[in-house]
């Protein structure tokens, strides 16, 4: 069986019920209700394995404060409701869940604060030394970054520019592009924040056709929106995004 196979045949099995909302008049009563990324986060590591794969980038790092209900809510995550979950979990804590399974973790954001989370986390609530294999790129540009990044990514983790922010679509395709040349031969891109169905869409407005396009088949959906490539169907790339390359 071809890993791209083990794939798809793993994703069998995911069985969340997803709510898109509009960002627009998302009420804090609504956020507290929508899908919280720890599922898709759990099931991207399941198949990063299956890959082999070990070098992450995420675009996009922890913004909030790690505790040991996180940790217990995520070992749980895939029986439990997001009621269920602390309310910090909302912003999902992938920075940690990438490293403790021992990949080579970058994460890269421009706010000096989700720096100081990830110290703090480790600190107070995990009680570590922050790991070697996490690699803090803080403060930087996420493009700026993947332009000058020299190793093959195996998972491209797309959770920057927030959904209503200045050309949050276009940077994200951006970002994809800048680094689809630094890409391992097989590899998962995942994008946060998938979960709106208004005009403005999510995260993955522009990124999502550009991919499909591209013989890259949709393997998760929802809150997070995975992909593998399937590079027996590559396409042509369309006349509306050679604009963008």
């Amino acid at each position: 069986m071809s890993k791209f196979t083990e794939v798809l045949k793993a994703c069998d099995n995911f069985k969340k019920t997803t709510y898109y909302w509009d960002h627009n008049s998302l009420t804090h009563e609504e956020n507290s209700i929508r899908n919280y990324p720890a599922p898709w986060i759990t099931k991207t590591v399941e198949l990063l394995k299956i890959i082999g794969g070990n070098v992450v980038v995420e675009i996009g790092s922890t913004r909030r404060e790690l505790t040991q209900n996180c940790i217990s809510y995520h070992n749980n995550s895939m029986k439990l409701e997001s009621k269920d979950a602390p309310p910090c979990c909302q912003d999902g804590h992938s920075t940690y869940y990438w490293v403790r399974e021992g990949f080579e973790v970058h994460t890269v954001d421009i706010d000096t604060m989700c720096k100081q989370q990830i110290e703090s986390s480790y600190e107070h609530h995990i009680k570590e030394p922050i790991p070697s294999n996490l690699h803090i790129h803080i403060p930087q540009d996420g493009i700026d970054f993947l332009k000058n990044f020299n190793k093959k990514i195996d998972l491209l983790f797309l959770d920057g520019w927030d959904v209503g922010t200045d050309s949050f679509a276009e940077k994200h395709l951006e970002a994809f592009i800048v680094a689809k040349d630094k890409l391992s031969d097989i590899h998962l891109i995942s994008i946060d924040d998938t979960d709106f169905d208004t005009d403005l869409g999510g995260k993955d407005k522009l990124l999502t056709p550009y991919l499909l396009e591209n013989g890259y088949v949709k393997v998760l959906w929802g809150r997070q929106t995975v992909y593998v490539k399937n590079s027996e169907l590559e396409k042509p790339k369309s006349s509306f995004f050679s604009r963008f390359i």
